[in-house]
């Protein structure tokens, strides 16, 4: 008879969109393993009102709100889940072993390197953070850890299951990729700011890297003492990730969407068929966006004829999700669509396309329900933490989406300087 299963008690820090994802899909999922996760304080940093002006942040913590958002954008209370009405009183709590960090991205590295330096793990929603040295950070923070505590990065689709078991292992069996493509055209939804068209402005808790300090009451006086605008600290992290270019709002749109909707996409792709040799032809079209990524050798090292992959992706007014991955070989065709990340309505369906002894089409499709990615998550992360078992989505592995970001900025530059369209 098995073992009954570690218990891991959860904190949840989360705002914006994060707190919807929260209350609509990581409570539920988290409670339907109650022998596996039990969640005892949620913070939400969504503020219902203006922001205050940076002469008055010493008084924000005041305005902070700690309802959660539905999905239609209003304020409900969580069932059964206390409230706690700062940070502090999660990253301080000796009896929470998991920290669930779904703030916006700009407060990735701070939240998470307190957690961490208070000796707890965190799950932190991808991009891990904005910039690769902000990145390096965290995973520096997670080695000096007490408590061995770990960073596991939160990104679903990773996980669904007809992804591991039937799209990886059907273009793995090709003999020659031919050609990919990856899209990700979505309309307006509030479950996700990539396609949101408004958002509240909100002011939250800010923290400061620690350094070694791995003082539970020193973490908790930083806390206390620290606040500041997420613009400010955002701002920051664009300085890094654009070493020392002009921000300009280009720029800035294309971080934004890669450090929303385009993380997921480039995640999956590193899964299926490797990290790109190089990148060419960016656009930048706001809110469209488009690359070709070039390879020439196979996710496995194994030689392969070179191909492209064509990556397009942007927002627009049509309320539908046309998202997908599509790898192409000579008699066979394997694609995945999905839907927007945090969405619940789309399952993640796989699709292989061949020929059969007459000439015609034959289609095989398989489906997981969009809530066996983030069951299939928890459980991934549960062994992680508990057991020691090895998982994709690690701090170290979300470098690589943030160096596939500096890719496609250094090709946008150089594009800049010779060919001066709007287009990059």
């Amino acid at each position: 008879m098995d073992a009954t299963p570690t218990l891991l008690r959860v904190g949840i820090l989360s705002a914006d969109e994060g707190a919807r994802a929260i209350q609509n899909i990581y409570l539920p999922a988290l409670q339907a393993l109650p022998t596996s996760y039990q969640v005892k304080l949620l913070y939400n940093g969504t503020d219902k009102n203006k922001t205050p002006s940076s002469s008055t942040s010493t008084s924000t913590s005041n305005t902070l709100c700690n309802d959660n958002l539905s999905s239609n954008g209003t304020t409900t209370p969580p069932p059964d889940i206390p409230s706690a009405s700062t940070p502090r009183e999660i990253l301080c709590d000796p009896t929470i072993d998991l920290i669930l960090n779904f703030m916006p991205n700009e407060y990735h590295e701070t939240y998470t390197i307190a957690a961490l330096d208070a000796g707890k793990n965190v799950m932190v929603e991808t991009p891990v953070s904005l910039s690769i040295p902000s990145a390096r950070r965290i995973i520096d923070a997670e080695a000096r850890a007490p408590n061995n505590a770990k960073v596991f990065v939160a990104c679903a689709r990773r996980y669904a299951p007809c992804i591991e078991k039937v799209f990886k292992r059907e273009v793995a069996s090709l003999d020659r990729i031919y050609y990919a493509r990856c899209r990700n055209i979505a309309g307006p939804c509030a479950a996700h700011t990539a396609t949101a068209h408004h958002h509240q402005p909100i002011i939250r808790k800010q923290l400061q890297p620690w350094g070694t300090n791995t003082n539970v009451n020193a973490v908790a006086a930083a806390v206390d003492a620290s606040t500041t605008q997420g613009q400010q600290l955002k701002h920051g992290l664009q300085q890094e990730m654009f070493r020392g270019q002009d921000i300009t709002k280009e720029r800035i749109a294309l971080s934004s969407f890669l450090a929303s909707l385009g993380c997921h996409d480039l995640g999956l792709m590193r899964d299926t068929i490797g990290y790109p040799d190089t990148v060419s032809s960016i656009s930048v079209n706001e809110p469209y966006f488009s690359a070709v990524f070039h390879y020439s050798t196979g996710s496995g090292g194994k030689k392969e004829h070179p191909f492209t992959l064509m990556y397009e992706t942007g927002v627009d007014a049509v309320p539908r999700c046309d998202a997908h991955l599509a790898v192409y070989g000579d008699t066979k065709t394997v694609s995945v669509s999905y839907g927007l990340p945090y969405g619940t309505r789309q399952p993640v369906r796989v699709v292989v396309e061949t020929a059969d002894e007459n000439g015609d089409m034959k289609r095989l499709e398989t489906v997981s329900g969009w809530e066996e990615s983030y069951r299939e998550e928890l459980i991934a992360l549960h062994g992680y933490l508990t057991a020691g078992q090895s998982v994709k989505t690690t701090a170290r592995d979300a470098v690589l989406d943030l160096k596939l970001f500096q890719t496609i900025f250094e090709q946008y530059d150089r594009q800049c300087g010779t060919i001066r369209t709007p287009l990059g």
